[in-house]
Order: C-alpha cells, then structure tokens, then sequence
C-alpha cells in the first residue's frame, strides 16, 4: 500500500499552528499568487511521483519527487502562474550551460514543461535533489565547513562572472547545501530520515484538491560539504539595465543598487561579503530588518555625497547618511573582535582587509570574485580552516 504520509488533527490546535507556520500561506492557493495545488502522491508529467515538500518562495512551491525512469530523486520547482511566454529562468539555465565552463557548483535544471490551472499555466523546472539553504543550516555548520562553503560560493560566483552573467539576488537563501543521496531506500526509509509528511486537506474553487505540507527537515547527518548556487530567475547579462534596481532583501543588497545603479558583479561581491561575513562571524553585519542602509551607515560610515538625491525611496532617505563628517558607531574591525575573540590578531586582520575592500562604496574598488580568491589574506584565512 502507498504511503503518502499523514494528515494532522484538524483538533489538535498545536499540530494546526506548527503546520501553518512552516508551510505556506493556505491563502495563496486561492489568491495572488496562485500556487499550484500539489498532493503527495501525485505524478506529473507521468514521471515525477512527489515524495515530500522541500519548501517554497513567494514565486513557487518546491518538492521531492521520484523520478519514475531513472529511480533517483529530484525537486520540482512549481512557479505561479507565468506573466508571459517567456521563461527567462529556464533561458537563463540553457545561457549558463552553454557560456560558463565549470557548472558543477551551479544547481541547474535538467528538464521544464508546465501544468494547467485555472490561473494560467505553471512551469515546473526538475533541479537533482540537494538539501537545505545555507541559511538554515550554517549555525549547525563546524568553522572548518563554514569556510568551505564561503570559498565554493565564491568559485562558483566567479564561474558565472567569467562569462558575463550576474546573478543578482544572491543571500544565504540561494545557496543550497549538498545532501546525501537516498536514491537506493524505500519509501518508509527515507521518511525515517526525513520526517513523514505532516500534511492538511484543501480543495480550491476550481475543485483542484491540494495539501498544505509541512517540508522535510534535514538531519545534519544527511548533510555533505558541497554547497551550490542556485535561484538563477533574476540573472542578468552584465551590462543589462532593469527597471527595478533594488535588491530585497535589503540586508544584502549593495548600496549603490538603493541608489539608482544598475545590478553588476560588483553588486554581487558586496552580497557575497555579506553572506562571508554570516559564515565566518555567525551573525549578518546588519539587521536584516528595517531600512538597511540606516544600518551601514553605523558601520561603514556617510554614503558618497554624489549618491544624495537617488535613493530609491526619495521620502525615506536620511540627510544624515550622506554627511561626511560623520562616523561609523560600531566599526567593521570592531564587530570582528566582538565576534570572534577565539581568533589571532593576524586573522583578524587579514578578514578585515578583505572585507573593507568587499564592502567599498565605490563598486570599482571592490575586489572580483577572482581577485579575491587570489588574494593573500582570504588564502591565509582559508588555510587556517583548511578550506
């Protein structure tokens, strides 16, 4: 008999609230943005038998699937429904492959095709299965691992660089980390190692059925040390001009970007630094809350004076921000020290030298991905940690 996991007590207010919670909006099934009604169980495409939730975004559902013909699992990305024919995302997949020479690193899709509703049609994208973000995991990731990831980020980043292409919402939500392969277990064992699905009975107005699944969490056990990049929907040419320059969130989002500047791979270091900075102090140089530039100016100090006038939300800028006589409240070489006291005094000055160039204003004094790498000082760090 099939197994497709179990329903929660529709009684049990604990159950119900734990449910809600981690799973997505019941609502958004039934108003913009039109998720897709998915059940475990259900074969798309006559291949992929879904298996467990994965999770979601505000732009689509994820889940582990089965795939029928080859015996392997894999993930299915299911978008809302698509504004247009074009579907920059998979595009933008077959750009990578064909441009960028080491996609190792890189979690591409290996098959699209799309999925009828009553909202419009919604495209699937198959990716090989891999395991949780590097944001709900890295706090249980060792220093050595830590750095691991920070340095195959920054290869893979440097990868994508090489060939002209700039990802453009780069966070520790897109980074994703590797996953011991269960390809060979059954059913009943790979709900051992993953947690059953815990799950909730819906039907849309249309007469879709649909369940609201609680997603799988992940035993660190399950977890390898490969990380890869991944969330390739707003990449861009370099060079390409959006009409929406702004990253969200803000917290990693260069500055330069708030201010009118088009995405570019110096947008992308400046994200990078900040998600090296979450690795190697275990905490994000700002608050991920509220308005994100308030929160550099304490660290970095004033903003360019040239950038007065161009801040995305005219009536939410700050005078103040832009004063050069100002200074920083709580500096970077500050933070380093606070937050990692068990290091030498040489680390910490090889991490702020890099991280002062990474976290540069001036988009042209940033270091490349390639450049950093080649740098000293992020070598010495790495060699300290093995990475």
């Amino acid at each position: 008999m099939a197994d497709y996991g179990d329903l929660v007590d529709s009684d049990n207010e604990e159950e119900v609230d734990d449910l809600e919670e981690n799973a997505e909006d019941l609502f958004s099934y039934f108003e913009p943005p039109f998720y897709y009604p998915i059940c475990i169980g259900y074969l798309l495409a006559q291949r992929y038998r879904i298996v467990h939730k994965l999770g979601h975004g505000g732009f689509s559902t994820v889940w582990m699937a089965l795939d029928i013909v080859t015996k392997k699992d894999v993930a299915v990305k299911v978008t809302i429904p698509a504004r247009d024919a074009t579907d920059h995302e998979s595009t933008m997949h077959n750009e990578i492959r064909q441009r960028v020479q080491d996609t190792s690193k890189l979690l591409l899709s290996s098959e699209t095709f799309s999925l009828p509703g009553p909202n419009g049609h919604h495209r699937v994208l198959v990716f090989p299965l891999r395991g949780p973000n590097l944001h709900s995991c890295f706090a249980s990731m060792s220093m050595a691992n830590r750095m691991s990831a920070a340095k195959q980020v920054l290869q893979a980043l440097k990868c994508l660089h090489d060939a002209n292409i700039v990802h453009r919402d780069l966070n520790d939500k897109n980074i994703v980390c590797g996953i011991v392969p269960l390809d060979d277990y059954d059913i009943k064992m790979k709900y051992q190692y993953l947690g059953r699905p815990r799950k909730m009975a819906f039907q849309t107005p249309a007469g879709m059925l649909g369940e609201l699944v609680r997603p799988v969490v992940v035993p660190p056990s399950l977890l390898t040390q490969s990380v890869y990049l991944s969330d390739f929907g707003l990449a861009i040419n370099a060079g390409t001009s959006v009409n929406y320059k702004p990253q969200s969130p803000s917290a990693w989002c260069a500055p330069e970007r708030l201010h009118n500047v088009d995405p570019s791979a110096a947008g992308d270091m400046w994200s990078y630094m900040v998600i090296f900075t979450e690795l190697y102090l275990g905490s994000l140089p700002w608050s991920i809350y509220g308005d994100a530039v308030r929160s550099i100016v304490k660290v970095l100090g004033p903003l360019p004076q040239t950038w007065y006038g161009q801040y995305h939300q005219p009536g939410g800028r700050d005078v103040s921000w832009y004063d050069p006589s100002r200074q920083p409240e709580f500096t970077l070489e500050e933070m380093i020290k606070n937050a990692r006291p068990d290091v030498s005094p040489t680390e910490r000055t090889h991490v702020l030298s890099f991280m002062l160039k990474g976290f540069s204003y001036d988009p042209q004094d940033r270091m490349t991905a390639a450049q950093l790498l080649d740098n000293a000082s992020f070598q010495a760090v790495m060699g300290v940690y093995g990475a």
